[in-house]
């Protein structure tokens, strides 16, 4: 008999050793490959840059493969257009603010409070009082956003105010300098920085009311209490307890980010709270309390951006499986199934009919996939003949509807309704959705914009009532997110040249007139 190998056997044989070396090696390279992530945290003296630069930390010393870096930014707001742009894969963000298509919630982190501060004996007691008053607001931020729904909660208007923008250094500063009347602050209580200004300038915080009612439209805002003395004990500061607002301050992830790795970054936060406070400079001691308010976020929370895939894989990692439930099963039923073994030949008919059920089940399932899908590429159509506001109120239809499919696919997934297969395919399908609808939204916002600006151009000798008028009307757009913080500032640079134009016209017909005896 002969034993050598012919030579097709020989390639094949060379062809698996190549390939299973191959193999050994990709897993070997996967296995150490680093996940390189950014976080971005808001303004490096926050409250959120340095528990953010403790997790990421904590984060790398328990998994070394991860790798986060931790970026500055004005707050919030900017956050979130880093996560929809793709700049950023973490961020830490107030939960008020709409979250975009990207952002998904990882935890809660710790609870922030509204606090409105004015200078000593300024005779201002509340927000009212504040009207044609100069502000300092942070740009950009999730500040300035919590700032609108308050004034527009009491029925004020940006304009009823004297509005100054500045970081937070430079806020505090034109505090200190009395240059402005009042500041605006979304922090933790006894805030370092609001700490050191209040007890040196002898500011005073005002309370802040009807937070039930505010959380009515906005779910995310809750009531709560500034304690007397929280920023001094004697003299107190403030004297008595105030009423005021409180919201989440969230980790959130992209929707893009692999549910491994955030399944293993949720795990790391929630379990090493300890060490993550450790990591919190000793400069900083005080902000260590905050760790321990890390949890997962509840449904009555009023967040609106659902929770990461990985996030939920971690939470509810408890949770039987399907294989876990039929080893049970089997385990505690294996007298019946011994029993089913006997059954005369009769009972294939029985057989038979249960084959049928579970093939019945797949078609089920298949068509209940194929209306996700469907559900899913029709979003997208949106009807030419709508102006801009209503095409914008159309597309965020649209969008929360998009939304929705999502949350019943996933659920539908988990009940085993549909398949693993499907529901991919259904993502593909989401995700074009998804970014068809915002490039959709942002180029009618851009149009809104452009309408309004030729709206202002187009009068000949326009009254203070029409400015003003327009005005709210941008004002509302913005509220509303019908166009963007970028649109409105560039509406605003002209509504100021066109408000400058009539003032001097103005003043130049009264130079003119002849004077009257």
């Amino acid at each position: 008999m002969n034993s050598q190998l012919s030579l097709p056997s020989k390639i094949l044989l060379a062809l698996c050793f190549v390939f299973a070396v191959v193999s050994v090696n990709w897993v070997a390279i996967s296995s150490q490959r680093i996940t390189h992530l950014n976080l971005d945290c808001g303004e490096p003296q926050g409250e959120s840059f340095i528990l953010g630069n403790a997790i990421a930390k904590v984060i790398h010393e328990n998994n070394p493969r991860l790798d986060v870096s931790v970026i500055a930014t004005s707050g919030s707001d900017e956050n979130f257009e880093q996560l929809e742009k793709g700049a950023a894969d973490l961020a830490i963000v107030q939960a008020d603010l709409p979250g975009g298509r990207a952002a998904r919630t990882v935890a809660v982190l710790f609870e922030d409070m509204f606090q409105l501060i004015v200078q000593s004996k300024s005779g201002l007691n509340n927000l009212n009082d504040l009207v044609g008053h100069k502000i300092v607001l942070q740009p950009n931020s999730g500040e300035f956003y919590s700032f609108l729904e308050l004034a527009e909660h009491y029925g004020l208007k940006l304009e009823d105010f004297q509005l100054t923008f500045a970081t937070g250094a430079e806020a505090e500063d034109l505090f200190r300098q009395k240059q402005v009347d009042a500041m605006f602050r979304v922090r933790t209580l006894n805030n370092d920085y609001i700490t050191h200004m209040v007890q040196q300038t002898r500011a005073q915080i005002l309370p802040i009311e009807q937070a039930k009612a505010l959380q009515v439209r906005h779910p995310a805002l809750e009531p709560a209490l500034i304690p007397m003395g929280v920023y001094q004990g004697y003299p107190a500061i403030p004297p008595v307890d105030l009423p005021s607002i409180s919201l989440k301050r969230l980790l959130v992830a992209s929707q893009t980010i692999d549910a491994g790795v955030v399944k293993q970054i949720t795990q790391i936060i929630l379990e090493h709270q300890r060490e993550i406070a450790n990591a919190i400079p000793e400069s900083y001691a005080d902000l260590r309390p905050l760790v321990a308010g890390i949890k997962r976020p509840s449904a009555s929370e009023g967040t609106g951006i659902a929770l990461h895939p990985g996030a939920i894989a971690y939470y509810e990692r408890d949770r039987p499986t399907l294989v876990s439930i039929l080893v049970s099963f089997l385990i505690k039923n294996g007298g019946l199934l011994i029993a089913l073994t006997t059954l005369p030949a009769g009972s294939l008919v029985g057989l038979w009919e249960w084959w049928q059920r579970l093939k019945q089940q797949a078609d089920d399932r298949k068509l209940l996939a194929d209306r996700y899908i469907n559900s899913a590429i029709a979003s997208i159509e949106i009807p030419g003949e709508l102006e801009d506001v209503d095409r914008q109120s159309y597309i965020r239809s649209q969008q929360k509807t998009l939304e929705q499919l999502l949350v019943e696919a996933a659920t539908a997934l988990a009940q085993d309704q549909i398949t693993q297969q499907s529901f991919r395919v259904f993502n593909e399908a989401y995700n074009t959705a998804r970014l068809v609808l915002q490039r959709c939204a942002e180029n009618s916002s851009e149009d809104l914009c452009d309408r309004y600006i030729q709206t202002l151009i187009s009068f000949q000798e326009p009254s203070q009532s029409d400015l003003s008028a327009l005005l709210q009307q941008v004002e509302t757009s913005l509220i509303k997110k019908e166009i963007t913080q970028e649109g409105f500032r560039t509406f605003m640079d002209a509504y100021r040249a066109t408000a400058r134009s009539l003032k001097t016209q103005r003043q130049e017909q009264a130079k003119s007139s002849p004077s009257t005896e």
